[in-house]
């Protein structure tokens, strides 16, 4: 046991030490899968890597999809900026002694899209005319497999299959006058299928209930549109959790879970994810969070409510995200277990 805690940490630290010294900046495609979809962890600032709970693992952690217990699914809409929408549906079932496995599907809603082509001023004062709306599609299915070693540390991986059809488009591909800006088109369809892959690990110390994520996140190979190759949104995520309220609290009725997140994106330099939640009797929950280096996603805030009906019991969560520059995002999960 002690020599796998020596690895797992020693594996914390130098993905620490890479994310720490190096600072690249770069391009990544199919950015919705780096959007966090379930209420809870998002209130929480999306500090979830240490911190998910149940099947919301196949998001932020899937080495600790392996803390389902029995069947579990989750049901999360995301109301993103500019009229759009994010669903994300999960389910996993535990065979305990062989593993975890999970299926889930994130599917992005662009609403309505009216697609425009550029003409000349006498054809059209604005110089452009409508085209129609834009039968855009994008979604990943993902299929993931995590194994207890033991009672304290759990890894898995996730295959994903994700596709992006962006619709007919023309394209110029020669230039028949440059000075009068004409050119000759040709009608494409910008269309990809392509596949990635998630890895994580999941320790519980044995002090208190302190819990130790990794998480190696959208890794794939490059794909392409046209001249630029892209990958998806690349993220390694380091995490800790833990029920800060032992520390200092008797009443087991009470519950102070606080998180943190280390994150190395491929498209933006390091962040930090922090947040915490405060349960009553397993009944009841009221969540703070922030997200640090975000042009867009900051201050966040939620509350959850629990129930049994039957002998399924259940999960709703409510999450609350200020969004510079844009609205204001709203998200909403429905969990079960049976």
């Amino acid at each position: 046991m002690k020599k796998r805690m020596i690895i797992f940490t020693g594996c914390l630290y130098f993905s620490a030490f890479v994310s720490g010294q190096t600072k690249k900046v770069a391009q990544s495609g199919m950015t919705y899968l780096s959007i966090s979809l379930s209420a809870r962890e998002s209130a929480m600032g999306n500090a979830g890597t240490a911190a998910s709970q149940g099947v919301q693992n196949v998001y932020y952690n899937v080495g600790a999809i392996t803390e389902v217990d029995g069947f579990a699914m989750g049901i999360n809409q995301v109301n993103w900026i500019a009229d759009t929408k994010i669903i994300g549906l999960a389910a996993a079932y535990s065979t305990r002694r062989y593993g975890t496995f999970a299926l889930d599907l994130i599917y992005m809603d662009y609403g309505e899209i009216m697609g425009t082509r550029r003409v000349d001023k006498a054809e059209d004062a604005r110089g452009y005319v409508l085209t129609g709306a834009l039968a855009i599609e994008d979604y990943a299915i993902g299929l993931s497999y995590a194994y207890p070693v033991n009672d304290r540390f759990s890894f898995g991986g996730k295959v994903k299959i994700v596709h992006e059809n962006l619709g007919h488009a023309p394209i110029a591909v020669e230039v028949i006058d440059q000075d009068n800006e004409i050119y000759g088109y040709q009608d494409r369809i910008w269309k990809l299928t392509h596949w990635g892959v998630d890895f994580g690990g999941y320790y519980k110390t044995g002090f208190k209930d302190l819990a130790l994520g990794v998480t190696f996140q959208n890794y794939s190979s490059d794909m392409q549109y046209w001249r630029e190759a892209f990958q998806m949104p690349l993220v390694l995520k380091m995490g800790l959790a833990m029920n800060i309220g032992r520390l200092f609290m008797e009443d087991e009725k009470i519950q102070i879970n606080s998180s943190l997140d280390l994150l190395h994106p491929i498209d933006y330099t390091e962040r930090m994810h922090v947040g915490a939640e405060v349960v009553y009797a397993d009944l009841a929950a009221f969540r703070l969070g922030y997200q640090f280096n975000h042009d867009v996603e900051n201050f966040s805030a939620g509350f959850g409510l629990a129930f049994d009906y039957q002998g399924v019991g259940g999960t709703l969560d409510y999450a609350y995200t200020n969004a510079a520059y844009f609205e204001n995002i709203h998200r909403f999960s429905l969990g079960f277990h049976f």
